[in-house]
């Protein structure tokens, strides 16, 4: 039985061995024992072993990790064992005619000597023609033909996604995380892939089917189709699945013999608990059944594909667009094979197709589990690029076979000369010496800055050179297969086309003595002005729905022609709402004078939501609080083109320094609040202890709309203000903010003037607040961490991204300006505080979401409602005593077309409804509001009657058809765009920065730790990981000398260096150099400026020509010039 495989030095050598708490048996047994005590198998676990022909047990017979076993079998013990087929059978008399490989063979010590020698021999000749300094431009490109990779390791530090995904925080509303759909029920059947650590260096688990057991924490548990059962860390499964494969009292018999709870471990250098991948047998009396039907299922898949196989064969062909990538979810892609609904695809036809996407297209087909999808997503190559890439593919064989044929001392100039690659290879090299006279090319995938910088970039333009070589046809289908192979996302799986790439790669020879993986691919296509070294990853994805981008064509079909609908109507120019046609003018409500406070940033030009508050007539003492809403749905029906647009979008997305909206930018400022909008009103009547005693909702007319800025309010209110951190690279760096509220004296004085009705709005939902804790048998009350960092960002680029752009060679006069603003601190605060610190806009929301949803429950009225709910292990009670950094699992957001508590807030329910420009779900309640209003008017419903006797515009269908297959993408805009690009500029900025001494950084930062991982990238890492604050930015710590990082906890504060800014995994490597704190170890303020023009000069200068020289210019982790 085996551990999480391969562990390192700093992980503890000692364990309990897990025991069943069943049979009361040891599942942790020697590898040496178990097989030499085996019997000859009775019948019943014949059907069992045949599951086990094409992998090894979770045993293990590596010395390395036998280590980690609580048995003490020596060493010496494990090197008698046979190796090769024998190790994995399961007949005796296949092991008993097994040759045996002992440690002292002479072949094996043959090969260990001269694997020794070689090994020198290649440091010796690497050593004799390294450049000293490696920063120095090169001048010529070596003879590449025959050249030879002498790296076999990655300059970049790997890590597992689905392990680290929970160190950077990632929101969904309100604080609660967003989580992973969970598309998996107990007894569900599933194509079972192990993750990295549970298929470390042993192999001792390999793909299988499997049936999911249930969750443990933040473990799954698995029965696998060899007999074994595995606990291991969630993972993201792409596979379908067969739902209730297995009874739950099938599954119930399972589970009596795992786990009851997380597989931890204890990390001996640190005080962390870690979780650890584990699995062991199940008594034959308990599995059998289950055992057999899956190899009968096994049985099904196999006839299916036998009887399917020229369907199988045909399978891209048939589901392919000719021209353009197309996403699909694996639901598409079987119906749209067989012709017929999902629902109606027999099982194996199910998992016997998805085997044939992963073993049979994985050069032309993508398969990946994305956050939040309910199934796989599928990216297809298009007809055309698949048929190019063989011919691409044909070209380099033949390339390198005439590289063999020349070794032998054949001429091979004709064949050459008629090989298209050839003159790719020659115009490559040409257009990269000239790239480097202006940039110099690194290891870690990117081209440094220009060494031209324009003072002023004007229009926010960076100045473009076209280059004179002008790519052949022949060039393009290289260049389209280069970027498929390194650049597109998702990337594809392990096939020939990389293979083929690294031989282009080093056919061209740019890159001698380096592992030519993604980072060069990425660089090449940089050093040929192809790609701007600043490039946007989103960009390149072909799965993400994007106006204008590689996989977004319906979507920007229809966007155009949004926006062209606006633009033929005149809202572009005059922003007149009276040129639309409003279904509600005759039941709107005139609110007079009563001032309308919309507060929001200064700059902004679309207010959707305000409020206003008035004293009741009815109850002394009582306020009726008005949330008032911009109102799109009166002048748009759900068929409207752009109600289409918005469905596509589901959300405004805010990408790359420009705004796609998800309505026309003129549609939402003609809508945008102002004196004489329209709008509708979400109105609550409170007490002074913060009870509703009424709910109202009407469309109204409003004629007293005040804006007023966040910052302004928030200085009147005297809420605390927030030291900002800033770092600027390139013109026009401006003068770096205080703090991240920042209010003109105007705007204060115009806030002032309002300040009683502002206070007494912050009085009456404060109490509101405490209301909704009081009506909760416990409270929400655990510390947040890093709650309401705010993060701004401004950066020039040259244009917006152009999908020709790969076949043009350019070369960029400039790099581009960032601004980048944040909290200078982690804010810490218990959830009983946050309201005390969260802006009144906020406040407000939150009183709009649960009084509308409040109002469509009493209605039955069916929408989209958003709420939260509790682990099972992880009560509120539990979660209100734990300590900083003990491992918790907080509420998880999810959607649901009826109301559902969102127990974050101590909400009963909770409907999005304050933001109907920019969120489709909040444009679907307006549509149904819409409709109940009328049918009130015109009594065909008593006010307040439930919706059976109305034909609503959304049914209860149509919202949880919205849930499954467009929510989604909300979540992914947050994850893609918002989070992704964020950490992409950043990283932009530090490696400028950092590596090319653009700026002054700080001598130490401090690093917030998170996790521990059990495998180590490279010698010296401790397997820490982190946040580099306060950019929040994740970090890979590397071991000191001293030992700084030992009896480090979760969430201890380290003080780090840096020593690698890595932009292809948007992270940096750091190391310690002080030890462990509970609280920051570094003060003061952080404002990041670029040096000036002369003394940039001088830096870029002596960068690229002798920055080896200097150890405050490069330490050997640094990303070296090629």
């Amino acid at each position: 039985m085996l551990a999480l495989g391969n562990q390192v030095g700093n992980v503890t050598k000692k364990r309990l061995r897990y025991i069943c708490p069943e049979c009361r048996t040891f599942a942790l047994l020697s590898t040496f024992l178990s097989r030499s005590q085996r019997k000859t198998l009775p019948a019943s676990e014949r059907t069992r072993g045949q599951f086990r022909q094409h992998g090894k047990p979770f045993s293990s017979s590596s010395s390395s990790l036998a280590s980690l076993e609580t048995s003490q079998t020596p060493i010496d013990t494990f090197r008698d064992i046979r190796l090769g087929t024998s190790s994995t059978s399961r007949s005796p008399s296949s092991s008993s005619t097994a040759p045996a490989v002992t440690s002292n063979s002479v072949i094996r010590n043959h090969l260990r000597a001269w694997s020794a020698e070689n090994n020198k021999k290649k440091r010796k000749e690497a050593d004799e023609h390294s450049d000293p300094h490696k920063l120095k431009r090169l001048s010529v490109l070596p003879n590449s033909l025959f050249i030879e990779e002498a790296s076999l390791t990655d300059n970049t530090l790997g890590e597992d996604e689905e392990v680290t995904a929970g160190d950077l925080p990632e929101g969904w509303e309100d604080a609660v995380e967003g989580g992973d759909v969970s598309h998996l029920d107990p007894g569900d059947l599933i194509w079972w892939q192990p993750s990295k650590y549970t298929s470390g260096a042993a192999r001792f688990a390999r793909s299988q089917l499997a049936i999911f057991l249930g969750t443990l924490g933040f473990q799954r548990q698995y029965l696998l189709s060899d007999g074994r059962w595995v606990v291991e860390r969630s993972l993201r499964q792409s596979s379908p699945r067969f739902e209730r494969f297995a009874s739950q009292q099938e599954v119930d018999q399972i589970r009596k013999h795992l786990p009851v709870k997380p597989l931890e471990m204890q990390a001996t250098d640190f005080e962390v608990r870690m979780g650890y991948s584990f699995a062991g047998d199940v008594p034959s009396v308990d599995s059998d059944i289950l055992i057999t039907r899956l190899a009968r299922f096994i049985d099904d898949m196999s006839t299916w594909r036998r009887e399917n196989l020229e369907l199988l064969d045909s399978l891209h062909e048939r589901i392919a667009d000719e021209e353009r990538y197309i996403s699909l979810s694996y639901e598409q892609v079987a119906s749209k094979l067989l012709g017929i609904k999902y629902s109606e695809v027999p099982p194996a036809a199910l998992f016997a197709i998805y085997r044939t996407l992963r073993r049979k297209y994985i050069g032309q087909i993508t398969v990946l589990k994305k956050t939040h999808q309910p199934s796989a997503t599928v990216a297809v190559m298009p007809k055309r690029l698949a048929r190019r890439f063989d011919q691409v593919c044909t070209w380099a064989r033949e390339y390198q076979e005439a590289a063999a044929a020349a070794a032998m001392g054949k001429d091979v100039t004709g064949a050459l000369a008629r090989n298209p690659l050839s003159s790719f290879v020659a115009r490559s090299r040409r257009l990269i010496l000239k790239s480097r006279t202006l940039r110099s090319p690194t290891t870690i995938g990117s081209l440094g800055p220009s060494s031209i910088q324009p003072t002023d970039l004007e229009n926010g333009k960076i100045p473009v050179q076209e280059n004179d070589e002008t790519f052949t046809e022949e060039d393009k289908m290289f260049l389209e297969f280069l970027w498929d192979c390194y650049v597109r996302y998702p990337p594809p799986d392990n096939n020939r086309n990389l293979a083929i790439a690294s031989l282009i790669l080093r056919a061209i020879g740019a890159y001698p003595k380096l592992r030519l993986d993604q980072n060069m691919g990425c660089l090449l296509l940089q050093e040929l002005g192809t790609l701007p070294p600043w490039f946007l990853r989103s960009d390149h994805n072909v799965t993400l729905e994007i106006p204008g981008g590689r996989g977004s064509h319906e979507l920007t079909r229809i966007y155009n022609e949004a926006d062209n609908f606006c633009h033929r109507l005149g809202l572009s120019q005059t922003l007149d709402h009276g040129l639309l046609v409003d279904s509600m003018a005759s039941l709107r409500h005139d609110f007079d004078h009563l001032p309308v406070y919309c507060i929001d940033v200064g700059e902004t030009n679309v207010r959707e939501d305000g409020f206003s508050i008035e004293p009741s007539s009815e109850i002394p003492g009582g306020y009726w609080i008005h949330g008032h809403i911009s109102h799109p749905t009166a002048f748009i029906d759900p068929n409207h083109i752009i109600a289409q647009r918005a469905l596509k979008l589901t959300g405004t997305v805010f990408h790359n320094t420009h705004v796609a909206r998800m309505v026309p930018d003129s549609f939402a400022r003609t809508l945008s609040l102002r004196s004489g909008s329209p709008a509708i009103t979400v109105s609550t009547l409170l007490t002074e202890t913060g009870d509703v005693k009424d709910i109202k909702i009407r469309p109204t007319t409003l004629r007293n709309v005040i804006y007023l800025s966040n910052a302004a309010v928030e200085h009147v209110l005297g809420k605390p203000e927030y030291e900002a951190a800033t770092l600027s690279l390139g013109p026009q760096a401006g003068l770096a903010p205080k703090s991240l509220q920042q209010a003109t004296p105007a705007e204060i004085e115009k806030a002032s003037a309002n300040l009683s009705d502002l206070q007494r709005l912050e009085k009456l939902l404060l109490a509101r607040e405490e209301s909704r804790r009081r009506s909760v048998a416990v409270a929400p009350d655990w510390e947040v961490q890093g709650s309401l960092s705010t993060q701004s960002f401004v950066h020039i680029t040259g244009s917006r991204f152009d999908e020709d752009s790969l076949f043009r060679s350019q070369q960029y006069l400039g790099d581009p300006a960032i601004r980048i603003t944040v909290s200078r601190y982690m804010r810490l605060n218990r959830v009983t505080e946050m309201p005390q610190h969260v802006t009144l806009t906020a406040l407000c929301g939150d009183l709009v979401a649960e009084s509308a949803g409040k109002w469509f429950q009493d209605r039955q009225l069916p929408a989209v409602f958003f709420g939260s709910s509790y682990a099972p292990d992880f009560p509120p009670s539990k979660l209100n005593n734990l300590g900083r950094g003990e491992h918790a699992e907080y509420p998880t957001g999810k959607l649901s077309s009826t109301p559902i508590p969102h127990v974050h807030k101590s909400h009963q329910v909770h409907l999005w409804f304050s933001n109907p420009l920019r969120r489709y779900p909040d444009m679907m309640a307006h549509w149904q509001v819409d409709a109940y209003l009328r049918a009130e008017a015109s009594r065909v419903i008593q006010p307040g009657d439930p919706d059976d006797k109305l034909q609503l515009p959304i049914s209860k269908e149509m919202v949880e058809q919205f849930i499954v297959e467009h929510s989604p993408r909300m979540y992914e805009w947050a994850r893609e765009i918002a989070r992704t690009e964020k950490r992409h500029w950043i990283t932009q900025a530090l490696f400028r920065a950092f590596h090319f001494k653009e700026a002054e950084l700080p001598e130490v930062w401090d690093v917030n730790v998170t996790s521990i991982l059990t495998t180590r990238t490279r010698p010296d890492d401790s397997g820490l990981r982190g946040v580099l604050l306060p950019f929040n930015v994740y970090a890979v710590i590397l071991a000191s000398n001293e030992g700084w990082e030992k009896g480090v906890k979760y969430r201890s504060f380290l003080p780090v260096k840096l020593e690698l800014v890595d932009l292809v995994k948007k992270s940096v490597v750091v190391r310690a150099v002080g030890p462990p704190s509970e609280t920051y170890t570094q003060s003061g303020s952080i404002h990041i400026t670029p040096k000036t023009q002369s003394r940039r000069s001088d830096d870029t200068e002596q960068s690229s020509e002798d920055a080896s020289s200097s150890e405050d210019a490069r330490t050997p982790k640094d990303a070296e010039s090629v």
